[in-house]
């Protein structure tokens, strides 16, 4: 018998830096709409202008022939900005922009007709060449304005964390509009997995089991690196009172000091080695247990009443424990990377291994941090 649905139509609007990011989009909306879309017999559409445009000629600019193209017939708006702020237009400052200026002045007028959804990417290029100073000031002149309006942005460091925060995000945000305009939809559908080609279907004890594994992992490993931090830190102060003796003494021979930073090197780079196979297990496991609470919420959403909580606590739970033991290593990790920094460049090796550990050091708290974002989110979808 003929069904009912409901499309959802999801605009992404971009400079071309993140292409890899656009195209990472449709893999997630296949994904909600094989979840959270057949649950309530509802169908997202992915517009973008490489799929939705065509080549043209305008009588003002190029951006008036995509914004023509895709109408303003859309339920969510999808920003995402990282080095290139985008080419101007007769209406603003970039395609992006304007695009943005359009839906906000859509929600501007009508708050329960569209919402908006924009991400910020942290990460830096791989090419010194691709930062353009005057692209990225009118980025962040861009981003205050965000706060101005009151529109809530996201940072991301990688196309896999931006895949984990749309996975939330898009349900959140499409829950909300039906919630506003007073949609029916279906409440008792079941997804079935054997319309896809998919894997076999698991259920919510699977997650948990799947997470309490992912998060014990993820919690040793950030124990070691504590204890690792711990360890560099009673070493460097060592070779402190080491360095503060030898350059006391003023007859001390310039090889015994580049000796002297040559042995701080290589502990500097032992301590670059021991952490970083801890801060991979971290990452993975993180990510496999974040992805986990993910499944669960959606499988909430779609077979357990709102009131149902009692099901939900231990994941809530064992994600609070991680948070927790996140927390506490940041600021300790925080402090090292900043007395890394402040060592002298007295000698090249030195000055490598310094680099080293400052670049397991970035990656390390980048991580922690997009963690920490992450598990707010899954917390709220979870209380």
């Amino acid at each position: 018998m003929p069904e009912s649905v409901i499309k959802y139509k999801v605009f992404v609007a971009s400079p071309s830096d993140v292409a890899d990011e656009r195209a990472s989009i449709d893999e997630v909306i296949s994904e909600l709409n094989q979840t959270y879309g057949v649950s309530k017999n509802i169908v997202l559409e992915l517009l973008k202008w490489e799929t939705h445009s065509a080549p043209g000629v305008s009588k003002s600019d190029s951006q008036s022939i995509i914004n023509s193209d895709i109408g303003q017939d859309y339920d969510l708006f999808i920003g995402i900005l990282w080095t290139k702020f985008g080419t101007p237009t007769k209406n603003a400052n970039s395609g992006t922009e304007e695009e943005f200026q359009i839906a906000y002045d859509r929600f501007k007028e009508s708050p329960g007709s569209i919402q908006i959804l924009f991400y910020f990417k942290t990460s830096p290029p791989s090419s010194l060449s691709d930062i353009d100073h005057i692209q990225l000031g009118k980025i962040q002149e861009f981003k205050s304005s965000l706060g101005e309006k009151a529109t809530l942005y996201w940072e991301y460091s990688s196309i896999g964390e931006l895949q984990k925060f749309l996975r939330i995000h898009i349900p959140k945000r499409i829950d909300q509009l039906i919630k506003e305009q007073n949609i029916p939809v279906a409440k008792d559908s079941h997804y079935d997995d054997t319309q896809t080609n998919t894997t076999e279907e698991l259920g919510i004890f699977d997650y948990q089991e799947i997470i309490e594994e992912s998060f014990a992992n993820s919690t040793r490993s950030v124990e070691r690196i504590a204890d690792s931090v711990t360890w560099i830190g009673e070493e460097i102060n060592k070779k402190t009172k080491e360095a503060n003796r030898l350059t006391g003494n003023q007859d001390v021979a310039k090889k015994v000091l580049r000796d002297y930073f040559k042995r701080t090197a290589k502990i500097l780079n032992d301590f670059a080695e021991r952490i970083n196979p801890d801060i991979n297990i971290f990452i993975t496991n993180f990510e496999e247990g974040a992805d986990a609470i993910s499944k669960i919420i959606n499988i909430r959403r779609n077979d357990f009443e709102e009131d149902d909580q009692d099901d939900f606590d231990q994941t809530f739970q064992a994600l609070l424990i991680m948070d927790e033991g996140i927390s506490s290593s940041l600021d300790g990790v925080r402090d090292f990377l900043n007395a890394v920094r402040g060592l002298p460049r007295m000698e090249k090796e030195m000055n490598r291994a310094r680099k080293n550990v400052e670049s397991k050091l970035d990656l390390l708290i980048n991580k922690m941090e997009i963690s920490l974002a992450l598990s707010k989110e899954l917390q709220k979808e979870l209380k």
